[in-house]
């Protein structure tokens, strides 16, 4: 986007250097940060760029940061996925845009990282609104979408990794094969999302799915306190639909915006990223965290 500015920003969190972005406002500051990142095992490279840009246009400072382990962020071993850690760098990215003057903060997450934009919110009242695009809500209903065996070899590894065993699963594979991710369309969305050049690896650490069916955020969306932006797609099979809904449902002040036709990818392909950043831009105007 014209005249958008994108500068490194980098802070700490588990004693590693997480890498970020700064996308400094256009025009007089709102005092609004919307802190971002990607979701399951992706980058701050992977699509993320125009919603950040819009952002910036409409007043807002931005900060997208790489979860530690991924990407271009610190931390040993590579590819290592783990729920508390990473809720810990949202933390820590809120804490330092919160040092770097964040008078308001809008925490914007997809799928997984949509989750975790949740859960901080619930464990940090001052946030002040929440935007949530295919959030990952359900972790038992994933579980029960794989193939019994499939999920059997999974978490076998998953305990072979959580005692100290470097072991890694892809991250994406077409239907029938062992991945994290292998439901129909979810390799080729991977292979349309990511752009060359990105860091992004397709291998992760099978060490979050001993216990990925206890994640169920949607259940304690009634103990939000700030507006929520909410997008579900029509044709996702990714994450579970009814979750993000009834997440919507319990959320007291909440907006639940409908993509018929989008499967879990289509909200960084073509078009889709301007108007999807719109609908959000006019959600944070709604309430008068950016200027009209």
């Amino acid at each position: 986007m014209s005249g958008v500015e994108r500068r490194d920003m980098e802070f700490v969190s588990g004693g590693d250097r997480v890498a970020g972005w700064h996308y400094p406002a256009l025009g007089e500051a709102s005092g609004t940060w919307v802190v971002m990142a990607h979701g399951f095992s992706l980058t701050r490279h992977d699509g993320l760029a125009s919603f950040a840009e819009a952002f910036a246009a409409a007043g807002a400072d931005v900060l997208v940061f790489d979860h530690r382990f991924l990407g271009d962020s610190g931390g040993e071993p590579r590819q290592r996925v783990r729920l508390g850690e990473q809720r810990e760098d949202w933390r820590n990215a809120v804490d330092h845009v919160r040092g770097h003057g964040a008078r308001r903060v809008v925490l914007w997450g997809f799928s997984m990282s949509g989750g975790h934009a949740v859960q901080t919110a619930l464990a940090d009242p001052s946030i002040d609104a929440v935007l949530a695009l295919a959030p990952f809500l359900d972790g038992l209903r994933r579980a029960m979408t794989g193939r019994p065996g499939t999920t059997a070899r999974i978490v076998a590894l998953a305990m072979r990794a959580l005692t100290g065993s470097t072991v890694t699963i892809p991250v994406t594979a077409e239907p029938g094969q062992l991945a994290a991710m292998a439901l129909p369309g979810e390799a080729e969305g991977f292979a349309a999302v990511v752009p060359p050049g990105s860091p992004w690896r397709n291998e992760v650490s099978p060490a979050l799915f001993a216990s990925i069916v206890a994640h169920r955020p949607y259940r304690q969306a009634g103990g939000l306190t700030c507006p929520v932006w909410f997008g579900i797609g029509g044709k996702d099979i990714s994450v579970h639909g009814r979750a993000i809904e009834e997440a919507a449902r319990r959320a007291p002040a909440s907006s639940l915006a409908r993509y018929a036709e989008h499967d879990h990818w289509t909200p960084f392909l073509g078009e889709a990223p301007v108007a999807i950043a719109a609908e959000q831009v006019a959600f944070l105007r709604a309430a008068r965290l950016l200027r009209s």
